[in-house]
Order: C-alpha cells, then structure tokens, then sequence
C-alpha cells in the first residue's frame, strides 16, 4: 500500500480481498468432490481426449496464449530515441 493511501481506501481493499478469499473457499467447499482418486487416465486418453472432443478449445487457448506472448513482447519494446 502507498503512503499516500487514506484510511478509507486501506479498508476497501481489504474488504476486497476479504471477499475474494471468501468467494474462492465457498466456491471450494460447496463443489461435490466425490472419490477423485478412483478414476486414473495414462498420457495417451488425455492426448486423445483432448484433440478428439477438445479440439477447437485447445486450438482456440493456443492462439490466445500467441497473442498474449505477443503482446508481451510488443509491451517490452524500448522505444530508440
């Protein structure tokens, strides 16, 4: 927090982020887990359940991590005086 901050803007972000952590226990919590450990997969049914049923979803996270590569590059760039 800056020094410059006042009380009041101290407490807002607090509550912010108090009701963020609250937001992700209830959203942990609240989820029906059931027996995670009974289900085992090898590389080879991820792969191809990732390309077979999750294609277009795999292709269209590639390109959005380009473009955020991208970017981060186009951000770095010093500009020559």
């Amino acid at each position: 927090m800056k020094n410059g901050d006042s009380t009041q803007a101290v407490v807002v972000k607090l509550l912010v982020v108090g009701l963020l952590i609250e937001l992700m226990m209830y959203s942990v919590f609240s989820v029906e887990w059931g027996d995670v450990g009974s289900t085992l997969f090898n590389t080879v049914q991820i792969g191809e359940m990732l390309f077979n049923e999750f294609g277009v979803a795999v292709l269209m996270v590639g390109l959005l991590l380009l473009s955020a590569i991208l970017g981060g590059v186009f951000i770095a760039q010093e500009d020559e005086e």
